[in-house]
């Protein structure tokens, strides 16, 4: 059985010191969907305001006591009020100073006396359009803003469930490779492979938790006073070991004294862990990378230089975004999930900072983020 949707009922506010004005304006507006309040002074006009929901309020500028002029800056100062449009309706004050100024004050429009009957309706029935308008797309935005937070506690239960069973594959993958003196080629094979999959889909998993984290607005942050250099270095020993595998160099340039900036130690790490680790999987045998730490005026930069195949400069407006590839290839065929710069961004701009990247093609790549040191 379809039922029919409730009627709209728009609550019109029509405010002026002549009661006759008010009923003309009225008489001519009327509409079954349409419901009128009214008001011969400023004051009465604030109090049914703040009482009522109201979809327009007409204003007459001449008023005693407080003029519309002085009626609206009110009403635009409230947040319970300052969102409802306001048509400032006058007999005089056409000059252009009267209008700008109603303007200012929060006025989305004008009508002048004596009232034209065509040009009023058509000026109301535009603003309550563009009400009913902006109350659909609210609505549209809290669901979209609902679903959104039901897919990222979806995302992020499932990916927590699939942690465990691979964490045990990548285990035990490792144990039988220890034992490779009673593996043949081909059954090595087979579980390099094994391995190296099951670790791509263990960082493809814990990326989407790190996505949900963050548009969750769940990145909780444990500042703490940290010497930006000791950071660095216990990060890049692990770093260097991978990097090593391909014959890599990666250098450490960090400056004697401490550096110290409030950051969370655990998610710099990851930034560290994503652009070193991009930095090997794009560079070639025989290379180096340089980490550099540095004092820029108030804030400390980090940058992770590369002597890889740098990056199209029409593909560098990408990078920072999820699931973006560029098509850079890297150097042994390395995966990539398309996730981990744009986690990175999320977490320096969480930090106050920012992140950003400069590339010349068969020259190499340097990805820096600045932090606020405070």
């Amino acid at each position: 059985m379809n039922t029919m949707e409730p009627e709209r009922m728009d609550n019109i506010l029509i405010v002026d010191d002549h009661e006759e004005n008010i009923f003309s304006l009225q008489s001519l507006l009327v509409r079954d969907d349409r419901s009128f309040f009214t008001a011969t002074s400023g004051n009465e006009a604030l109090k049914i305001a703040f009482r009522e929901e109201l979809s327009l309020i007409l204003l007459d500028v001449q008023m005693p006591d407080m003029d519309g002029f002085e009626t609206a800056e009110l009403l635009k100062s409230n947040p319970r009020t300052q969102q409802i449009p306001i048509i400032f309706v006058t007999a005089i004050n056409k000059d252009s100073k009267y209008v700008v100024r109603g303007l200012q004050d929060g006025a989305i429009d004008y009508l002048f006396k004596p009232i034209d009957v065509e040009i009023t309706r058509a000026k109301v029935n535009t603003v309550l359009q563009m009400v009913h308008q902006q109350k659909e797309l609210e609505a549209k935005n809290e669901e979209l803003f609902r679903l959104n937070m039901e897919k990222n506690h979806l995302l992020g239960m499932a990916s927590h469930d699939l942690r465990n069973p691979l964490g045990n594959i990548i285990m035990l993958s490792n144990l039988i490779l220890g034992d490779a003196e009673n593996l043949n080629d081909e059954q090595m094979d087979f579980l390099t492979m094994i391995k190296k999959s099951s670790t791509f889909m263990m960082g493809l998993i814990n990326n989407i938790l790190d996505v949900s984290k963050i548009e969750s607005g769940k990145m909780d942050l444990h500042l703490k006073k940290q010497d930006m250099g000791e950071i660095i270095n216990i990060n890049m020993n692990l770093n260097r070991m991978v990097a090593h595998k391909k014959n890599i160099s990666l250098v450490v340039d960090i400056p004697k004294e401490p550096i110290l900036a409030t950051v969370d130690a655990s998610y710099i790490d990851q930034v560290l862990n994503n652009l070193a680790s991009n930095a090997i999987k794009f560079s070639k045998e025989g290379t180096e990378i340089m980490v550099r730490l540095r004092v820029e005026g108030n804030g400390c930069t980090v940058s992770v230089i590369d002597q890889g195949p740098g990056i199209p400069e029409n593909e560098l407006g990408r990078l920072f975004k999820f699931f973006s590839r560029t098509s850079v290839q890297s150097t042994q065929g390395e995966q990539s999930t398309g996730l981990g710069l744009a986690i990175c961004r999320k977490i320096v701009e969480e930090h106050g900072g920012t992140i950003a990247v400069d590339s010349k093609q068969g020259v190499g790549t340097t990805f820096s983020f600045t932090l606020p040191m405070n």
